[in-house]
């Protein structure tokens, strides 16, 4: 199998970097990322700037630009061969319920996603201790082999896994986004002649509901949600008639 792998934590993160050498051991591996952070970038794009790339090591290269510049030029540049799937991750720290319209490791897979690839976004639950980040990404490898084996068109998944040992996860969920309340504030920094600089500061709350990805890896669950492009609100038809 032919993988085009990304991420938004950056070229040198360990989450990418445990899940190429997993991936690699069984398939043909072309890892693009960001030369730099760039988490809760979305779905932006370069159009008019030029993207740098440089190969760090074989096949490891990285971008001036962000997941999906990635992801685009790895489909669209000619210089990897056509991948059977996208795959953005892991990243370093949960994407559930509305993170996935601000993630930068979702649009990776999006991008793929939107160019008529298979694609799965893969998170892992902590921000701080990867002691366990490899079996996350044999999870990954196992998952990614079984859907490109047994579906029959493309999908886009959206993997969140839990930060504990593998025999205390008590299973596998397929479940729907949750919802995430961001308390947000812009705390002053410093001012002088020109400007005032801000830093947006907060947290992030949980709205917990049987079947969500929120709730089912609070409970030790790994969660995997099932996306699509599609954003019409098609409740609105039903109340215009």
């Amino acid at each position: 199998m032919k993988i085009i792998l990304t991420n938004d934590d950056g070229i040198d993160a360990l989450g990418i970097n445990s899940l190429f050498e997993t991936l690699s051991k069984k398939h043909e591996v072309y890892m693009i990322a960001p030369d730099r952070q760039r988490s809760a970038c979305s779905n932006a794009i370069t159009i008019h700037d030029t993207v740098k790339l440089k190969k760090t090591d074989s096949r490891k290269y990285s971008l001036s630009g962000f997941p999906a510049d990635c992801v685009n030029f790895g489909l669209c540049s000619g210089i990897f061969p056509e991948p059977d799937l996208v795959i953005s991750g892991i990243n370093h720290g949960p994407n559930m319920g509305d993170d996935i319209y601000f993630s930068g490791t979702v649009a990776g897979a999006r991008a793929g996603y939107i160019h008529f690839r298979s694609a799965i976004a893969a998170s892992y639950e902590s921000f701080t201790d990867f002691s366990l980040i490899s079996d996350a990404s044999e999870f990954i490898r196992e998952f990614a082999e079984e859907k490109v084996r047994n579906e029959s068109s493309n999908f886009f998944f959206n993997i969140n896994y839990p930060s504990i040992d593998k025999n205390e996860i008590k299973g596998i969920k397929l479940t729907q986004l949750g919802k995430r309340k961001y308390v947000d504030r812009y705390d002053f920094v410093l001012e002088n002649s020109e400007f005032k600089e801000y830093r947006l500061e907060g947290i992030v709350d949980s709205i917990h509901r049987e079947g969500s990805d929120v709730t089912e890896l609070s409970k030790g669950y790994i969660s995997i949600t099932p996306l699509h492009l599609d954003t019409t609100d098609y409740t609105y038809f039903k109340r215009a008639q």
